[in-house]
């Protein structure tokens, strides 16, 4: 059987994640990528140690080489090198996760502004009652109560972030709600990363005290189980903000951008077209039918 056709229809679509959702996980991609590839040189390492029998009272320059003058011993021994890259391993995972909660709070106020500009009922208790994309081909201004919901959302601890979430948008998905401990727990790590060199903030802020406290640990699993607390808290919003809120509004509100540019003398046809072509430029394969029915539908407007 042959593929079907895809028509454009404004509050459902058969995408599977937001635009929004595809540049977060690029974003993790790439953050993996990065520690994928300091941990594969640190087991070469490791294993080069083996092979040429190293022994930990070593000189660590016997193994390694270091940027520093002839002579000079950049550690005591090869233990004293170890035990510090493995703090620094532990530092590495540790900013790791406060790449990827920033990037989960860059995500989560794009994807709920997103949400808020296709359905601006939601603010009144009436979604779907109003296409954001009418305001936004009318040159509305953004509504005086936006600012304080995105920030209801994305501050504070989990517990209160959920709460605003509900009276928001009627409902939080399970997928969010089983994981608000987990969730908090992580954003209370963040800052610590963030505000305190990966200390406990308040004893970090004890001037009283003239000695270095203990830094978190994070292991490599610890990290991965926390990852996909975030992914799959990701997956959950963007599936529920994307079927009841968002629907095709992405899609539109590039037509929106491109249409002044575009010219009137041609037929309709035409400019689904070119549509068609610019958002397969970034990997969108709207058919010729969907983009017919979307350029229409706005025009219309």
């Amino acid at each position: 059987m042959g593929k079907s056709t895809r028509h454009f229809d404004r509050w459902n679509t058969v995408m599977k994640s937001t635009w929004t959702y595809q540049v977060f996980h690029k974003y993790n991609d790439e953050l993996n990528e990065m520690l994928w590839a300091n941990k594969a040189a640190m087991k070469q390492t490791y294993s080069n140690f083996k092979t040429n029998g190293a022994n930990w009272t070593d000189l660590a320059s016997d193994h390694l080489i270091f940027d520093v003058p002839k002579g000079q011993e950049a550690f005591k021994d090869l233990k004293n090198w170890s035990d510090t890259y493995n703090s620094f391993s532990n530092w590495t995972n540790l900013n790791a996760l406060l790449a990827l909660s920033s990037n989960f709070e860059t995500y989560l106020a794009t994807v709920i502004t997103l949400a808020i500009e296709s359905d601006p009922g939601i603010l009144f208790d009436s979604p779907n009652s109003i296409d954001g994309i009418v305001l936004l081909k009318n040159g509305a201004q953004k509504n005086m109560f936006h600012d304080s919901v995105i920030e209801s959302i994305t501050k504070g601890d989990w517990n209160a972030r959920t709460s605003a979430y509900k009276k928001t948008f009627g409902m939080v998905p399970s997928g969010l709600e089983s994981r608000v401990g987990d969730l908090d727990k992580i954003r209370n790590l963040r800052n610590k990363i963030g505000h305190a060199f990966g200390r406990d903030i308040e004893e970090s802020r004890n001037h009283e005290v003239k000695e270095t406290l203990a830094m978190e640990s994070l292991s490599d699993e610890q990290f991965k189980k926390k990852q996909y607390t975030i992914m799959n808290a990701v997956r959950a919003i963007d599936q529920h903000l994307l079927d009841k809120h968002i629907g095709e509004y992405q899609t539109i509100a590039f037509y929106h951008r491109i249409y002044d540019g575009l010219r009137n003398d041609i037929h309709q046809s035409e400019r689904a077209v070119i549509l068609k072509k610019q958002l397969g430029q970034f990997g969108d394969l709207s058919g010729k039918e969907f983009c017919k029915e979307l350029v229409s539908y706005y025009e219309k407007i």
